[in-house]
């Protein structure tokens, strides 16, 4: 038996010694006979971006549900303002020929739409919407 500070470091040595006889076959090949793992940085990078994007919709989605978000009116944020131009009306008179109703600038146009060629109908001006009020009376 070995005993004292010297027999102590004998036998670390030879525990030591005999772990890395068992381990060295082991280290001389790659894990399952293999090649290195060849994958691009651009490839890391896609699949970085597609799997935070999952994670941002699916946080948007359970925050709808629980009702903390309303996500139509959180998108109305990023629509585009009001169009200076409104179609009121299209109709398709043959399969050359159209006829549209149009709002702009407070007036309201009907114009003819033909191959190559477009002409104004009639213009007349748009009314404001008469605002319907209440009598309130106070008690």
């Amino acid at each position: 038996m070995i005993t004292g500070a010297s027999g102590r470091t004998t036998a670390r040595a030879i525990v030591y010694g005999a772990f890395s006889a068992f381990s060295a076959p082991g280290m001389a090949q790659n894990l399952g006979g293999g090649e290195d793992l060849n994958v691009s940085l651009s490839r890391i990078v896609a699949a970085l971006a597609i799997c935070l994007t999952i994670a941002f919709l699916a946080i948007l989605l359970i925050r709808q549900r629980s009702g903390k978000l309303d996500l139509r009116a959180y998108l109305t944020h990023f629509s585009p303002g009001p169009r200076a131009i409104e179609v009121v009306e299209a109709r398709r008179l043959s399969p050359h020929a159209d006829i549209c109703a149009v709002r702009h600038g407070g007036n309201e146009y009907l114009i003819l739409l033909l191959a190559g060629h477009a002409e104004v109908l009639s213009q007349t001006a748009v009314r404001p919407a008469l605002k319907e009020t209440r009598n309130t009376e106070c008690d």
